[in-house]
């Protein structure tokens, strides 16, 4: 994750503590963020289907915390779905998402100039 990013993310996890019983978790510390989220609080963590994105998986047992989560952040309420392996709910958040993609070229390349030697 580059720098300004990961001190956006930060800034604004900051934020969210103040309000809501949330922590960020890292891929590695999975567990601990599912352990988190059964007792209640709001767990935050990257999701490795989407690691391109730099999208966050969002999860809690109590759908009130996340439903305050997604207001907070612009979040859509009926993108929360339940877990079907563990008793919590989640949905996908991207803090940051990328800009416009560049307008790909159409039609052939230039021609290049010949060297003559």
């Amino acid at each position: 994750m580059n720098n300004e990013i990961y001190s956006k993310l930060n800034q604004l996890m900051a934020s969210l503590q103040k309000e809501l019983p949330i922590k960020f978790f890292n891929l590695t510390q999975i567990p601990e963020a599912v352990n988190w989220a059964e007792t209640g609080g709001i767990s935050v963590h990257e999701n490795f289907h989407t690691r391109r994105k730099l999208s966050y998986h969002v999860i809690s047992a109590s759908r009130e915390n996340l439903e305050a989560f997604c207001r907070k952040v612009g979040l859509p309420t009926d993108q929360i779905k339940a877990s079907e392996f563990y008793r919590f709910w989640h949905t996908t958040w991207t803090p940051f998402p990328p800009g416009p993609k560049p307008k790909r070229r159409r039609g052939r390349p230039p021609k290049r100039p010949s060297i003559q030697g």
